[in-house]
């Protein structure tokens, strides 16, 4: 009887904490979803229901310029994020061992480790040493770099489950040369995990700040550094409308990833 009332104990605490670091986590996320709502212009009391905010979003001609803009930096560093990450994960998993492996791995996962601005401020330094011009291109470069320790990490892994399959072993053995059977075994195989690394690479380009700070050029406003530009003047329901948007974007994104990792299964070995 007593070690059941401790465990109940036990777990009302644990209860209690969990409730406690998710309220403290997410909390402030639905105070913001609900202030996007408020009919006040300021967030410092409800003033009543409305809409206008969310609609005034879609009649903000710069707003929605800068959403373009990031749209389309975010479709194309997630393209070149997703075939580099390809192209490493195979080489990491398909000729390994090899000399400097695991530097190699090391250099791959580095943008998760460095500060983001250790890595605005490096390629600031690089591109202008290089003579590299500040435009769309270099900053959609910038953002695939920061994006692929995420591609790399999603497609090494489904690799790793087909090289102990043997599917492209069996297709060679059956006259395949390796190009066919990485063409016709390995990527639609692959296919889930290159999509969610993908998606996962989109959400990071999408949503940065900083090294678009350090790197867009003349010209080039991406949806962060418009929203920055307008918190100048205060946090208003139409800036938490927007992040209530963005953040509505990035479940939906959580969820697509979520989903193709399940159909990313572990191919079952023959």
């Amino acid at each position: 009887m007593p070690r059941a009332l401790t465990a109940m104990k036990r777990s009302r605490g644990l209860l209690a904490y969990c409730a406690g670091l998710y309220g403290f986590l997410y909390l402030p996320l639905a105070v913001m979803v609900a202030f996007s709502f408020n009919d006040a212009r300021r967030n410092v009391a409800w003033k009543g229901f409305t809409l206008k905010w969310y609609a005034s979003l879609f009649h903000n001609a710069e707003l929605a310029g800068s959403v373009a803009t990031t749209l389309e930096l975010a479709v194309v560093s997630s393209l070149i994020a997703a075939i580099m990450g390809m192209l490493a994960s195979y080489a990491m998993t398909r000729h390994a061992p090899f000399r400097g492996r695991g530097l190699y791995g090391a250099l791959l996962n580095a943008p998760l480790m460095m500060p983001e601005i250790v890595m605005g401020v490096g390629l600031l330094s690089f591109f202008s040493r290089v003579g590299v011009p500040l435009n769309f291109w270099s900053l959609a470069c910038a953002h695939a770099l920061i994006a692929l320790p995420y591609t790399v990490g999603s497609i090494r892994a489904r690799l790793l489950s087909l090289k102990e399959s043997n599917l492209e072993d069996a297709a060679m053995d059956l006259g395949a040369t390796e190009w066919q059977a990485f063409c016709r075994i390995t990527l639609p195989l692959a296919r889930p995990a290159v999509l969610s690394g993908a998606l996962l690479a989109f959400t990071v380009s999408f949503e940065d700040f900083v090294t678009s700070f350090f790197i867009a050029g003349i010209g080039i406003v991406t949806m962060p550094i418009k929203v920055y530009s307008m918190m100048k003047f205060g946090v208003t329901p139409e800036i938490n409308a927007l992040a209530s948007c963005l953040l509505a974007l990035t479940v939906a994104f959580l969820l697509a990833d979520r989903f193709l990792k399940r159909r990313s299964r572990p191919a079952r070995r023959v």
